[in-house]
């Protein structure tokens, strides 16, 4: 990957956590607000994966779901 690269997947990724309302310190730590936030990441890789048939983040969307699983 070239800088670009992992600068736009930075910025696409804080984008989605603002938009989702990720809390700004989150470190990990299960709160309803940070379950909340995973499960509408989770939803807009599934509807990227769907649309695009992009299989690159399918392993991302899998540790999310275990994650949001600990949360609950």
């Amino acid at each position: 990957m070239n800088l670009s690269t992992i600068e736009a997947l930075a910025i696409a990724w804080a984008r989605i956590a603002e938009e989702a309302e990720l809390p700004a310190g989150y470190e990990g730590t299960a709160t309803p607000e940070a379950h909340r936030a995973c499960e509408v990441i989770q939803e807009r890789i599934r509807e990227h994966v769907v649309a695009t048939n992009d299989m690159r983040l399918f392993g991302l969307l899998h540790l999310l779901g275990q994650a949001s699983l600990r949360m609950e």
